[in-house]
């Protein structure tokens, strides 16, 4: 991919010592979740040493590298604000499902994700972010606005861009709830008498949008309140690695779960990646880039 036009060299184009840091920094933690993939997908060809740790070291990798990329891409005050407001609002909504049923449906989960508080385990909010949250931003600014940060210049394009991305999230559940619920029992669905989706009710998925579009809007007001901005340029190659990262995720979860689960990936997951490729290397080769 071309970073920037050739006319346009200057000193913007070079990356100061901290700015490589934290590309490094990012790219190490992405490379330590690169392994635990690399665990889960070649575990029936031969067994890769577990990393010391349990769970955390299964769940600090992909949060940390996800942190640092949003905060390399959109400013730290911004990654801030995203990673403890979805700890806190997506807690709200599972809070409010397990005990209503709305907006996911009837469940219940089990101890498979940490303590929880009341019925919903603490650190929740914080696979939300790394999951489901983070590669669709960026998928869903690149498919709507042909731009790596852009969630839209103007409040309706903010409220589509919104919807695309929440839709997003719905299609990224539709291969992690078969693996992790329906197969792994880390949550339960109740009163549906596996009706649905591979035992899931399918107001699981409107409710996705139900609830992360007005979080992503929400993002979206908020980033321009903070004037949210690159911490430096972002190299193409470093761009690519969050499309490269939802592709593994859909491997990670599409490879194991429930057979058919893979085929309905390669719409739900598979296509809208392969449109924000494409979106992404337009973006840099027209010499834009990651700008506004």
């Amino acid at each position: 991919m071309n970073e920037l036009r050739p006319n346009k060299m200057n000193e913007h184009t070079i990356l100061s010592c901290k700015q490589k840091w934290m590309i490094g920094l990012t790219m190490f933690f992405f490379l330590i979740f690169l392994y635990q993939f690399l665990r889960v997908v070649l575990i029936h060809v031969f067994e890769l040493p577990a990393l010391p740790g349990g769970i955390f070291s299964k769940l600090l990798p992909p949060l940390l590298f996800g942190i640092l990329y949003f905060w390399y891409a959109r400013g730290g005050k911004t990654a801030a604000f995203l990673v403890l407001f979805l700890w806190v609002y997506c807690w709200a909504a599972e809070e409010l499902s397990v005990h209503s049923g709305f907006p996911f449906g009837h469940y219940y989960y089990s101890d498979a994700l940490g303590p929880k508080l009341d019925v919903v385990p603490v650190m929740l909010g914080l696979n939300y972010f790394w999951l489901l949250v983070l590669p669709a931003f960026f998928v869903s600014n690149l498919m709507v606005n042909g731009k790596f940060t852009s969630q839209g210049n103007d409040l309706k394009r903010l409220l589509f861009t919104s919807v695309v991305a929440s839709i997003l999230i719905s299609g990224i559940d539709m291969i992690v709830d078969p693996l992790d619920a329906t197969k792994m029992k880390e949550w339960v669905w109740t009163n549906n008498a596996y009706t649905g989706y591979y035992g899931i009710p399918y107001l699981n998925y409107l409710g996705y949008v139900i609830v992360m579009t007005p979080a992503f809007f929400i993002l979206g007001v908020v980033s321009q309140k903070l004037s949210a901005k690159a911490v430096g340029r972002v190299p193409g190659w470093f761009a690519a690695v969050i499309l490269l990262f939802y592709f593994l995720n859909f491997l990670m979860y599409g490879l194991p779960a429930p057979g058919g689960v893979f085929i309905v990936g390669c719409f739900t997951m598979l296509l809208p990646l392969i449109l924000a490729t494409d979106r992404l290397i337009m973006s840099y080769q027209s010499g834009h880039g990651n700008q506004e």
